[in-house]
């Protein structure tokens, strides 16, 4: 689905939690030129296994700065409890075809509009703490946000996220625990040899950061 499409917020029923929130998946993809060319749209094959699994995904294909501004206000619009940005990344930047975002203007795009949500990056490199304070510091009431530490292959990316929501939505398809996403996480990060960073709201509700080592 692209911005020149109209959003139309599903209008199936769905038990919200306190906070208002769904628990299904928004799906922002952005590539670079040749990329598009070789069809890798990661974000658009886990929106096809989502559906697969009885979710009702959102996924917006990006080229610009602009347009994720946009889709920032419409995620918050949407009650999607749970943002995934598939896309280039660097040690100080997430990157859209035409347009280079660094950690903090990125944390800033979603300033006040992950209260109560988590954030899962498929990006090489985004995964650190220097990017999870960032988004942290704007977003108090974060949930978690959980990224590659490494470069990560295109087939490994996509495989990774497939299997990880739906082992996810298996054990629960209304609720992410922190615990049981850890459990999750660290058999993938193993099996792809992807180190993933994850960074939650710990039982003393301090930001707690851990690496899991692939």
């Amino acid at each position: 689905m692209r911005l020149d499409e109209i959003f139309q917020p599903q209008s199936a029923s769905r038990k919200k939690a306190s906070d208002g929130t769904v628990a299904e998946v928004f799906i922002i993809e952005s590539l670079t030129l040749t990329d598009e060319t070789k069809e890798r749209h990661e974000g658009a094959v886990l929106a096809a296994v989502l559906k697969m699994c009885g979710k009702k995904p959102l996924y917006y294909y990006i080229r610009t700065r602009a347009e994720l501004e946009h889709l920032a206000e419409e995620f918050e619009a949407s009650g999607y409890r749970y943002l995934h940005v598939s896309c280039h990344g660097g040690d100080d930047s997430l990157e859209t075809t035409l347009d280079s975002i660094s950690y903090a203007n990125f944390a800033k795009i979603f300033s006040n509009r992950l209260a109560g949500r988590r954030l899962f990056v498929s990006a090489c490199s985004a995964g650190n703490e220097v990017f999870a304070e960032l988004i942290r510091g704007k977003n108090s009431k974060a949930i978690s946000v959980a990224a590659p530490v490494e470069e990560i292959r295109f087939d490994h990316a996509v495989a990774f996220w497939c299997a990880f929501y739906t082992k996810a939505f298996s054990i629960n398809a209304k609720s992410m625990n922190s615990d049981r996403l850890l459990e999750v996480l660290q058999p993938l990060a193993k099996l792809f040899n992807a180190p993933m960073h994850f960074s939650r709201v710990g039982k003393n509700k301090k930001w707690a950061h851990e690496v899991i080592e692939g």
